[in-house]
C-alpha cells in the first residue's frame, strides 16, 4: 500500500472491504475503535422490559470498565440494509440536552438500539416532547423509557438557586422548579428532578401510563455521574 493509500477516508466500502481482507485490528486501530469485548450482534435483542432494562445496565458497565463492544463487519453493514428501511430500538431514553451526555455511548448501544429524546434538564413538559416518547413505545416497540438525569446539571441547579436567565430558558426552569421544592442540595434536587419527571409523564400520558400498567413497557429513572460514568437506576 502506498502513501496515498494510506491517506484515502475511511469509507463505508474501505472500512468493510479491509476488515473482511485481515486487516481488522490494523482498521480499528487507526479508526479509534479500540477493543473490548466480543460483537453482541448475535445477541438477541431484548424481548421484555426487564431484559431492556439489564442490557442498558450492561452496557453501562462495558463503557464504566473501557470495555466496549466490537463491532463486527455484519453489525457495521446492518447499519445500510435493516436499519435503513426501520426501526425497532428496545429502550427509550429521555435525557438532558448537556452535551456531555451521549446514550449510545454510556450505555454502549449501536445505531438502532435506543430511541433517544433530548431536552434540557431532562424534562417532558411539551405535548410534542410527549408525543416522541409515545411514538417510541407504541409505534417503534420500545419496551423500556429511561429518564436519566445527570450530575452538573445547569438547568436543575438554575431551578434550585430560583435563578432567572430570561428568555424562553425561564420556561425550562419554571417547569423543573416545582418537581424538586424542598431539595436539600443540588444532588437531591436532580433525583427529585428525575422522579418528577416520571411522574409527570404517568400523569399526563395515558397512553404511556396505560402500557405500563399492562406490563408492555417500564418507565424508570437513572442518575449519571459524569466523572465515573456510571448511572445509578432508580426504580
Amino acid at each position: 500500500m502506498d502513501n496515498r493509500d494510506a491517506l484515502q477516508p475511511l469509507t463505508r466500502r474501505r472500512v468493510l472491504t479491509t476488515l473482511a481482507g485481515g486487516s481488522a485490528g490494523a482498521l480499528v486501530a487507526s479508526a479509534g475503535l479500540g477493543c473490548g469485548n466480543a460483537s453482541h450482534a448475535a445477541t438477541p435483542p431484548p424481548s421484555t422490559p426487564d431484559e431492556a432494562l439489564e442490557a442498558l445496565r450492561a452496557g453501562n458497565r462495558r463503557f464504566v470498565d473501557h470495555t466496549p463492544a466490537v463491532r463486527s463487519t455484519e453489525e457495521i453493514e446492518h447499519i445500510w440494509t435493516e436499519i435503513a428501511v426501520g426501526q425497532a430500538p428496545f429502550a427509550t431514553i429521555l435525557c438532558c440536552a448537556d452535551s456531555r451526555l451521549a446514550p449510545e455511548i454510556i450505555f454502549d448501544q449501536f445505531l438502532g438500539d435506543v430511541f433517544v429524546v433530548r431536552e434540557a434538564g431532562n424534562i417532558a413538559d411539551s405535548p410534542t416532547n410527549l408525543g416522541s416518547l409515545e411514538y417510541a413505545q407504541a409505534v417503534l416497540g420500545s419496551k423500556l423509557l429511561l429518564v436519566l438525569g445527570h450530575t452538573s446539571c445547569g438547568a436543575v441547579r438554575a431551578a434550585f438557586e430560583n435563578a432567572a436567565p430570561g428568555g424562553n430558558i425561564d420556561a425550562i426552569i419554571a417547569a423543573i422548579r416545582p418537581g424538586i421544592a424542598g431539595a436539600s442540595d443540588l444532588d437531591d434536587a436532580t433525583r427529585r428532578n428525575v422522579g418528577a419527571v416520571q411522574q409527570r409523564i404517568r400523569e399526563q400520558s395515558p397512553l404511556l401510563r396505560e402500557a405500563e400498567s399492562t406490563g408492555k413497557m417500564r418507565i424508570v429513572g437513572g442518575l449519571y455521574t459524569i466523572r465515573t460514568g456510571e448511572v445509578a437506576f432508580l426504580e
